[in-house]
Parts: C-alpha cells; structure tokens; sequence
C-alpha cells in the first residue's frame, strides 16, 4: 500500500482482498489478531474504487462489530489502530458494516475519554483521523459524542498545539464544522484559530487543501475566527499566480469561507483573486461539484460592486443555463443559493437566463417541493420577483404560492414558524404579480398571520414592516390585508412614541413606502 499507483502492489493487495474475504466467509477472522487487521483496512483503503477492498473492508467491519460486543474486546486495540480503522473505513461510507463498526468505535472512543488518562493516549494525527472519519456521519448521535469528547481533549491540550503537525490542524477543524452548534466543537475551534493566528507567518507550508478545509470550518463560527481567516485569506493572496493548481472544491470551500467576512481587506482581495480564477476556468465550470457551485455562487454575491465577482457570476450564471439538466441533481438550499446569488445583478443577461432555467426547474418538481424549508421558499420568490417579466418566473412562484397556502392550512401551525424576513420576502414577490389568484390568496393568508402576531411584530425590522405594508397595498379589497397593515400601523405609531429615537431610524424609503400603502386604506 506504500506504493498504490503501482499496478503490481495494486493486483498484490487485490488477491489479498479475495483471500481475506473467502475467510471471512469460512472460517472467520479468530486467528488475526488487532494489529492484523487494522493492517488490512489501512492496506485496502488505499483503493476506494476497488470493489475487493471494499468487500473486504466491510467484512473487517462485521467482525469489528462483533468484537464490540463480546466484553468490550475493542480494549484490545491500540489508539492508533482505533484511529486506523476509522480512517479505512471513512473510505466507504455508505457501507453499512463499515458505518456500524465506526459507531462501535465511537462508542468505545467516549469509554476511553471518561478514564482517568482520557484520550492522551492518542497521537495528533490519530486524534485527526477519528474526527475526519466520524464526520461521514454526522446525523450519529453517539458518534457526536465521541468528536464533543476530542474536542474537550483538543481544548485541554491548547498549549500543546505548536506540536500539531498542518494537516492535523486542517482535518481537526473540517471535522468539527459538521457540528457547527456544538460548544465543545466551537471551543476547539477557536484554540485552533488561535495556533494558526501564531503561525501567520508559516502559513507556506499549508498545502492549498489545508487553507481551503481551515478557512470553511473557521467560517462556522464567524465571531471568534476572524483573525485566523484573515491570516489564511492573506496567504491565498500571495498564491494568487498559483491558483490554477487548485482543485475545484478547494476553491469553493474558500470563498465560502472568506464570504462570512465580506468587510476584511484580505477576504476580499483574495476572493477576487479566485473570482478571476473561475473566469480563466469558464470553459471547465462542469468541473464543480453542485454544491460547490451554489457555494462559489452565494459567497461571490457578497461582493456585488466588484467588476472580477460579477464576470465570475456571468460564467457560472452561462453554466448553469447551458446544463439546464444538471439543475435536478440540486436539493433546495443549493438552489435557493443560486437565485438570490443570481438576482444581486438582475440587469445581466445571463443572470436572467440562469434564474429562468432555476424556475423551469422548480415549476417541474411541484409537489417536491413541500421538502424546501420556509426560508428557502423565501428566497426563491424573492429572486424570482426580480425577473416579473417572464413566464416561468410567474409560474414557479405560483407553485410555490400553493405550497404557502398548503402550509397555511397546516392545523395548530400554519404560518407561525415562518421567520420575519421570509414572510416579508414572500409578500413582496408574490405582489409582483398582483393579477395571479394563487399569489393573492398566498398574500391573504400571510396577512392573516401577521393580523394574529400583534404584540410580537415589534421583533420585525422596519424594512420588513415597510416591504409587508407595500405588499398587501397591492390587494387592498382583501380584509385580512386591512387588518395586517392596521397591526403594522399600530407598530408604527409604538414606535414613533420611543422619545430616544422616534422613527429616526427608518430610511427616507421606507417612510415614503408606508406612507403610499396606509394611502390605499385612507
């Protein structure tokens, strides 16, 4: 495995695999002891693609499982070889055994953790590698557990991070930012951020892939990072004539990363400088992942005003409507990234012709979407609305009216865990097609909802109360709509009544737009 891009090391390990393999199946594994199989998953995980390897792994995984569960034998096993065996396994993780044995590993990490010596037993890198492989499966809750525990022993060795090598650091902080609501995470987190900030100056050696895992994990927690993340950002700057050996994931995990500190000269700077990259890749944009893409997308859109971020757009905004197919493959947080990125720079041509391929894609799916959340629905009509002119806009909201309305009718719920900002957003795409009956009834019933919220408006911005109010002004026959913006007036006049401040803090706009829609209800 020292030597897996040799054909002959590769047909060695694969007759192994098959060796392996018909033992399972006859007479098992009791003659291999710990070290030997953990020799054999770190061997195999050398070929991923290779279906031996992975039969073979998997099988490791069964017999790992069931040692789990006579008298704990796992004890057996040293910290590396624990570590190991994760890192083999994460090679394959939609295979349940190997899953199940990760679990079991997991499980027996906490054990360790709630010893007298905890995990010191374990090396930096082996520490790096239970993490990087217990994040394939975040959704497990005991596997949550055991990462909330490295992170304690991350936080107890804080002094101790000069002697982590790069990569350890990089794979630490990536593993961590599956769990971005964890405090034990966090905390590791931020001593991490704080071992990169004191290595500013040897950031050179951090291959592309370490800065690009480092910057997106930081970006999980934006208000104790931003130091470190301007020292990565910084680096990327000096690297700017090297950013065609990037790959494509690393690029867009950057941006990602550096867009959670749009104000930062350097986050900036950088940005702009992978922005041009993507320019020079236009051609190739297929090379992106979706995700990725809806990444590239929603980091780029918080730079609107540069000239580099907005041709970036243009091009991926080309890709997009050119691969119109590729758009089923994107869940809805992707898609709703795509069009309000798309909708920054509503007087672009392609924007426009990215944004309509976006609603073509989302009028067909129609009963799928009751999966996007509230706020995605949000920010679809609100991208939409931008474009009021074309036909599939108008008929991808008008799905999604319906879906509001279904929602609406939901017994004991309907609209009242929809944010401020979304119904504000909803109202005022839908009263871009005032004509549409889905959209007035959508209107109506978020009227109704906001009609039941007095006493609780008061938490709605005056650009929300303001976008509400020109909304319903649009069907001002509705009485649900009179009774909204009469909660909004009485809003308004709470807070006019504030001595301090008054109405001082509301734009020249948004005073001139409640004016107009009260003059509708005179």
């Amino acid at each position: 495995s020292k030597w897996p891009d040799q054909p002959g090391c590769g047909d060695g390990t694969f007759a192994v695999a098959g060796e392996v393999l018909r033992r399972a199946e006859t007479e098992g594994f009791s003659k291999f002891n710990p070290q030997n199989l953990t020799n054999l998953v770190n061997g195999f995980s050398k070929w991923p693609k290779q279906a031996e390897c992975r039969d073979a792994t998997s099988a490791i995984g069964t017999e790992v499982t069931y040692l789990a569960g006579r008298a704990n034998r796992l004890s057996d096993f040293e910290p590396q070889g624990l570590a190991n065996l994760v890192n083999g396994f994460s090679k394959w993780p939609s295979q349940a055994k190997c899953r199940k044995a990760t679990s079991a590993i997991g499980t027996e990490v906490t054990r360790l953790a709630g010893r007298a010596k905890r995990l010191s037993d374990f090396s930096p890198q082996g520490l790096s590698n239970l993490v990087n492989g217990f994040g394939k499966y975040p959704e497990e809750q005991d596997l949550r557990q055991a990462v909330a525990d490295i992170a304690a022993e991350i936080v107890g060795r804080a002094g101790k991070l000069n002697r982590f090598p790069h990569q350890e650091l990089a794979n630490l902080v990536n593993g961590f930012g599956k769990w971005p609501e964890e405090f034990d995470m966090r905390h590791a987190t931020v001593a991490i951020a704080g071992e990169i900030v004191a290595r500013a100056k040897e950031l050179g050696g951090f291959t592309d892939q370490h800065l690009a895992n480092l910057a997106n994990g930081f970006s999980k927690w934006p208000e104790q990072t931003r130091e470190a993340t301007v020292s990565i950002a910084g680096e990327v700057v000096t690297r700017a004539g090297e950013l065609n050996r990037f790959g494509y994931q690393e690029l867009a995990n950057l941006v990602n990363g550096f867009s959670k500190w749009p104000d930062q000269q350097k986050t900036s700077e950088a940005t702009i400088a992978i922005a041009g990259e993507v320019v020079a890749r236009a051609g190739k944009l297929k090379g992106f992942a979706n995700q990725e893409l809806a990444n590239l997308v929603n980091g780029f859109s918080k730079w609107p005003e540069q000239a580099s971020t907005r041709e970036a757009m243009i091009a991926i905004a080309s890709e997009v409507s050119r691969a119109a197919n590729r758009l089923r493959g994107f869940p809805g947080q992707e898609l709703a990234y795509l069009i309000n990125g798309f909708s920054k720079w509503p007087q672009e041509p392609g924007m426009r012709q990215a944004a309509v391929a976006i609603a073509g894609e989302i009028a067909s799916r129609d009963d799928k979407i009751k999966g996007f959340t509230h706020q995605q629905l949000a920010i679809l009509v609100n991208g939409f609305s931008k474009w009021p002119q074309e036909e599939r806009n108008r008929q991808a909201t008008a799905a999604i009216g319906g879906e509001v309305l279904r929602r609406a009718d939901h017994p004991n719920v309907g609209l009242s865990d929809f944010a401020p900002l979304s119904l504000a957003n909803l109202v005022n795409g839908f009263s871009k097609w005032p004509q549409e009956p889905g959209m007035r009834q959508a209107a109506v019933a978020m009227a109704g909802e906001i009609a039941s919220r007095v006493g609780k408006i008061k938490g709605f911005s005056h650009q929300h109360l303001a976008v509400l109010v020109n909304g319903f002004s649009k069907w001002p026959q509705e009485e649900r709509n009179r009774q909204a913006t009469v909660a909004i007036g009485e809003e308004v006049l709470r807070r006019a009544d504030r001595q301090d401040v008054g109405l001082s803090d509301f734009t020249a706009q948004g005073l001139a737009i409640l004016v107009n829609g009260f003059g509708k209800w005179t």
